[in-house]
């Protein structure tokens, strides 16, 4: 496993004018720059798609699309067992 930086990048920062503040002297953590940044100064909806684009960069879609239609199998038999055929948006089976 390895460690895949995907936001707050150099680029980014420039990119989107993101704020820097000098490192805290407390803290500790190696570093090796004169500022930093956090992700919090991304706007919410361009973190949201960074994180998604990096997850979906290592996920298989074919095992994904298994489990979806797995998850559908699964909430029909557990709603029709409850008798909770509204939450299907169907009318209950005869």
């Amino acid at each position: 496993m390895a460690f895949e930086r995907v936001a707050v990048t150099a680029e980014q920062v420039l990119t989107y004018r993101l704020p820097a503040a000098p490192p805290k002297a407390t803290d500790r953590r190696s570093f090796s720059g004169t500022a930093t940044t956090q992700a919090e100064a991304l706007p919410p909806d361009v973190l949201a798609a960074l994180v998604r684009t990096a997850i979906e960069a290592h996920r298989d879609p074919v095992t994904h699309q298994q489990v979806l239609a797995r998850e559908a199998a699964d909430r029909h038999m557990i709603c029709d067992r409850l008798g909770r055929w509204e939450d299907l948006g169907r009318p209950p089976a005869t």
